[in-house]
C-alpha cells in the first residue's frame, strides 16, 4: 500500500510563501548574484586577457622566427660568400706560386744555358791557344824555319773564326 503524503497549505500561508521567496531571490540577488555575477565577469574578461595575450605572443614568435629565418639566410650567404672567397684566394695564390717557380725555373735554365756558353767559349778558347800552340810548333818543324808565333797565332785565329761562323750558320740551320 501506497501511501501519499500531501501537504496542505492553508490559504493564507500560500501568501506568506509566496512573499518569502519573493524576498528569498531579492536577497540572492542583492548578496548572492552580484557577487557571483562579478567573479564570473572577471573570469571572462581575464580568460579573454589571456587568449589576446596568447594571440600577441604567438604574433611576436612568427615575428621572431621570421626574423630567425632572415638571419639564417643572411648568415648563410655570409657563409658562402666567404667560402667563395678563400676558394678564388686559394686559387690566386696557387697560381701565383706556380708562376713564380715557373719564373724560377726558366731564370734556372737562362743562367744554366749562359753557363753553358760561357764554359764552351772558355774551351774554345783554351783550345784555340792550344792549337795555336801546337801548330807553330809543328809549322816550326816542317819549315824549319820558326815564324813569329804573334802572327800564326793571328793566322789560326782568323781561321778558327771562320770555323765558328760556319759552324754558327749549320746550327741555325739545324734549328729552322
Amino acid at each position: 500500500m501506497l501511501t501519499t503524503i500531501a501537504i496542505q497549505i492553508p490559504d493564507g500561508s500560500a501568501i506568506f510563501v509566496l512573499l518569502t521567496f519573493i524576498l528569498l531571490m531579492f536577497i540572492l540577488k542583492k548578496l548572492a548574484w552580484g557577487p557571483i555575477t562579478k567573479i564570473m565577469d572577471a573570469r571572462a574578461n581575464q580568460i579573454n586577457d589571456d587568449l589576446d595575450s596568447a594571440a600577441k605572443s604567438k604574433n611576436e614568435a612568427k615575428k621572431l622566427q621570421t626574423v630567425a629565418d632572415t638571419n639564417l639566410k643572411e648568415s648563410q650567404s655570409q657563409a658562402t660568400a666567404l667560402m667563395e672567397n678563400a676558394r678564388k684566394s686559394s686559387e690566386e695564390q696557387s697560381k701565383k706560386i706556380v708562376d713564380l717557380a715557373q719564373a724560377h725555373a726558366d731564370s734556372i735554365n737562362r743562367q744554366a744555358q749562359i753557363d753553358a756558353r760561357q764554359i764552351k767559349d772558355d774551351a774554345l778558347d783554351s783550345a784555340k791557344d792550344e792549337i795555336a800552340d801546337l801548330s807553330v810548333s809543328i809549322a816550326s818543324r816542317i819549315i824549319a824555319k820558326e815564324i813569329t808565333a804573334s802572327k800564326h797565332k793571328a793566322l789560326i785565329d782568323d781561321f778558327i773564326s771562320e770555323l765558328e761562323k760556319q759552324q754558327e750558320n749549320s746550327s741555325v740551320k739545324e734549328k729552322s
